[in-house]
C-alpha cells in the first residue's frame, strides 16, 4: 500500500566538516528504531559512511541515504558531504529533497561550509531546520551561535529546545514548545523522563519562550489573539505560526543537543515531522517523472541508481528495472511497483544509461546541468596489462560522480583527471588503489586552465603524403560566437568515414591544447576543402593532414590562457578587517565592496583560484578563528602574464 504524500518527508542533512552531521544521522536512525545500534565516526563504524575512505577520514564523501519512520511519518534523508570538494553531491541531493537539517557545531559555530550550505538551501528553496550539536563539549556557546545565525544568515533563530545540565554534564533538554524538561534515562537511551523546568534554567526558558511566541504571533492570528488576551497558546498553533514564518524565509527553527550523548535527537525527529514539508510534486511531473540523485555500488547487486520519483510514469520509463526500497542497512526489493508513488526515493538497478543529475522525462531521458571541475592531474597505470581495466573503471567512476571528468591523454597514453579540489582527487586515487587494486602513478595536481583563441579568425591549410597518396585540408579557425563550446563545421556530403576522422582529430586537438595549460574552449573550425588523390581519403592520411594543419596554423601567440576566477566572501570581526585586507593585497584579488553590520566586516572580492590555496589557515590565524569565508566559482578570466 502506498504511503499518503502528506505522511512523507524527503530531507538532506548538511554541515561543515566535523560538525557531527553523520553522528546526528546515526542517532536519528537509532532513536527511530531503524537500526539496532549506533556506530561512531571516530571509530569508523558509522552506518551512513560506507566507503573505506569515509571510514578512515571520518568525513562523508558520498551522499549516503537511509529511511526511517517516526510517529507515522516516513522520512528519507540524504546525508550529504561536509567538504567543499564534494559540493556536487550536495547540489544533486538538494534537487531531490524539500527540507534540510543544517547541523551547526555549538563550539565552532557558523563556519565556511556552514555558510555555503545555507546559501545552497536558500538557492534551492529548501525549508530549513537547524540542529546545534556538540552542546556537551567545553566551549559550546549557544548565545554566540544564535547571534551568528542572526547576523550571517539574516534570519531570526527560533529556539525549540535547549540543553539542561547536571553536575556539569548534559542531562537532557528543555522543550520550549511544550514547556517541560526532558531528561535522558541512563538505563534506556530511547526513554525520556519528563519533569518541570529546573529553576536554574527558568530565565533562559522564559527568554526563548517569549521569542518563540513573538515570532509565531507575526504569522498566525490564533497565536496573536491568545498572546494579546493572555491565554495559553496551544503547541500546535505555535508550531503552525513558526512554520509559516520559516516558509516565508524569515526564521530558522533551532533544536539543540548532543548527538553523541543522545540528547535532543528525539526532539529533532519531532521537528522534522512538524516543521518540514511533504514532498512537492512538479507541475510537469508527467514530463519530468523522476530525478537520478546518485550512482552507487552495492556489494551484492552491483551498480544501482538512487531515483526520486515525481510520478508513476518514472516506473513505466524504468521498465524491466529492479526497484528497491532503501533502509538503514539494507535494500528491500519492491514486489508491487504500484506501491511506488510521488515523493518516494528508491534504488534502481537497470541497464539503461543513467547518470547522476539526469531527469526521467516522457520523451526519454534528459540531462541536468554540469558541475565544473577546477583541478587536474595526469594519471597512468603502473602495469601495461592493467590499462584496459583501469580505462573502464575510470569511466564508470566518472559516470557515478558528476564533478569528476576523465579524458584520454594523447601525450602520455594515460588519462587526465579533473576534480573540484585536492581532497576529492586524493580520495579518488586512494579508492582506485584500495578498493579496486589498481597500481597507478598520479602527477602533481594543478589548476585547470582553459585556452581560448585570442584573434578573431585565421585561415589554415594542412597537406601530407603517405603510401604514395597526398591530401589537402583547408579550413578557417575562429572564435565560436555562441560561447565556449568547441565546434567543427564540415561540408555537407562529406564521406561519413572522413567526417568521423575530422571530428576525432578536432576533439583530440582541443583536449590537448596549444600552450600546455589546459584544454581549448570556444573554438570553431570550418572545413572549406578536402582534397586527395584517392576518394575517400584514407583515414590515416586524412588524420595526419588535418592534425598537422591545425598545429602548423594555430600557434602559441594566437591563444590566451584563462584561469578560474572565484567569488570570495569573507566575514570577519571589524577589529581584524585591516589585517585581512592587508594580506589579501598580496594575493592579487580585486575587492568589489566592503559592508559592515556593526560587529563584522563583510568583504566581497574576485580572486584567481590559484591564489587562495591554503587561505582557510591564514584567515583563521589572522582572525583568531573568528573569520569565515565562502568561495564559489564565477568564471574563467584571462590569466595575467608573469
Amino acid at each position: 500500500m502506498s504511503i499518503p504524500l502528506e505522511n512523507k518527508r524527503n530531507i538532506a542533512i548538511l554541515a561543515h566538516v566535523n560538525a557531527g552531521k553523520t553522528t546526528v544521522a546515526e542517532r536519528m536512525l537509532y532513536f527511530s528504531a531503524a537500526i539496532a545500534g549506533t556506530g561512531e565516526v571516530d571509530e569508523g563504524l558509522a552506518t551512513m559512511d560506507y566507503l573505506e575512505e569515509e571510514k578512515k577520514r571520518g568525513i562523508t564523501i558520498e551522499a549516503g541515504m537511509a529511511s526511517y519512520t517516526w510517529k507515522g511519518v516516513a522520512v528519507t534523508f540524504v546525508d550529504t558531504p561536509g567538504h567543499v570538494d564534494f559540493g556536487a553531491e550536495v547540489d544533486f541531493a538538494l534537487r531531490a529533497v524539500d527540507g534540510g537539517i543544517l547541523v551547526i557545531s555549538g563550539v565552532s559555530g557558523v563556519e565556511s561550509q556552514t555558510l555555503a550550505a545555507w546559501e545552497k538551501i536558500r538557492r534551492n528553496n529548501i525549508v530549513p531546520l537547524a540542529f546545534m550539536n556538540k552542546m556537551d563539549v567545553d566551549g559550546a556557546d549557544s548565545a554566540r551561535v544564535l547571534e551568528q545565525i542572526r547576523l550571517l544568515f539574516k534570519v531570526e533563530p527560533v529556539v525549540l529546545n535547549f540543553p539542561v545540565y547536571q553536575d556539569g554534564l548534559i542531562a537532557g533538554v528543555i522543550d520550549v514548545v511544550n514547556e517541560l524538561a526532558l531528561f535522558r534515562s541512563e538505563e534506556n537511551p530511547r526513554r525520556l523522563l519528563k519533569g518541570e523546568v529546573p529553576e536554574n534554567c527558568y530565565d533562559e526558558y522564559i527568554r526563548h519562550r517569549s521569542a518563540l511566541v513573538d515570532f509565531a504571533s507575526r504569522y498566525d492570528d490564533d497565536v496573536l489573539a491568545g498572546w494579546m488576551e493572555g491565554r495559553a497558546v496551544a503547541p500546535a498553533a505555535l508550531l503552525a505560526g513558526v512554520r509559516a514564518g520559516v516558509e516565508r524565509g524569515d526564521g530558522l527553527p533551532v533544536c539543540m543537543g548532543s548527538a553523541i550523548r543522545n540528547a535532543g535527537v528525539r526532539q529533532l525527529l519531532n521537528a522534522v515531522n512538524q516543521m518540514l514539508p511533504r514532498p512537492a510534486v512538479p507541475d510537469d511531473a508527467e514530463n519530468s517523472a523522476g530525478f537520478v540523485i546518485r550512482t552507487r555500488w552495492h556489494p551484492d547487486i552491483g551498480k544501482i541508481f538512487l531515483v526520486k520519483v515525481f510520478s508513476a510514469k518514472a516506473v513505466t520509463l524504468l521498465e524491466d528495472a529492479a526497484i528497491y526500497r532503501v533502509f538503514a542497512e539494507t535494500l528491500v526489493p519492491v514486489d508491487d511497483v504500484e506501491t511506488v508513488g510521488p515523493g518516494d526515493i528508491v534504488a534502481v538497478r537497470t541497464d539503461k544509461p543513467l547518470v547522476a543529475g539526469m531527469y526521467l522525462g516522457h520523451g526519454g531521458i534528459r540531462e541536468a546541468g554540469v558541475y565544473k571541475p577546477l583541478l587536474q592531474a595526469r594519471l597512468e597505470a603502473v602495469h601495461a596489462h592493467e590499462h584496459e581495466r583501469l580505462d573502464t573503471l575510470l569511466r564508470e567512476l566518472a559516470d557515478a560522480d558528476p564533478s569528476l571528468q576523465v579524458e584520454a591523454d594523447a601525450e602520455t597514453g594515460g588519462w587526465v583527471v579533473r576534480t573540484v579540489g585536492e581532497l576529492q582527487l586524493d580520495v579518488f586515487c586512494r579508492r582506485l588503489q584500495a578498493e579496486h587494486g589498481c597500481e597507478i602513478r598520479i602527477g602533481t595536481p594543478r589548476v585547470h586552465h582553459v585556452e581560448k583563441l585570442g584573434i578573431p579568425q585565421k585561415e589554415g591549410r594542412g597537406s601530407a603524403q603517405a603510401y604514395g597518396s597526398s591530401a589537402v585540408v583547408s579550413f578557417i579557425a575562429r572564435k565560436n560566437p555562441e560561447g565556449d563550446e568547441n565546434r567543427i563545421v564540415i561540408p555537407s556530403g562529406t564521406d561519413p568515414v572522413e567526417e568521423e576522422v575530422l571530428r576525432d582529430c578536432f576533439r583530440a586537438f582541443c583536449a590537448q591544447g596549444v600552450l600546455g595549460y589546459g584544454d581549448i574552449a570556444g573554438l570553431e573550425v570550418e572545413i572549406s576543402e578536402i582534397r586527395g588523390d584517392k576518394q575517400p581519403v584514407p583515414a590515416v592520411l586524412l588524420a595526419k593532414t588535418f592534425s598537422d594543419g591545425l598545429r602548423e596554423t594555430l600557434k602559441i601567440e594566437d591563444f590566451e590562457v584563462f584561469e578560474p576566477i572565484m567569488n570570495l566572501e569573507i566575514i570577519v570581526p571589524e577589529v581584524y578587517c585591516g589585517a585581512v585586507l592587508a594580506e589579501l593585497a598580496t594575493r592579487g584579488g580585486v575587492i568589489r565592496k566592503i559592508d559592515a553590520d556593526g560587529r563584522n566586516s563583510i568583504i566581497f572580492l574576485e580572486i584567481p583560484l590559484e591564489n587562495v590555496f591554503g587561505y582557510s589557515t591564514i584567515l583563521r590565524s589572522l582572525s583568531k578563528g573568528l573569520g569565515v569565508f565562502v568561495l564559489t566559482y564565477d568564471r574563467h578570466g584571462v590569466r595575467k602574464r608573469g
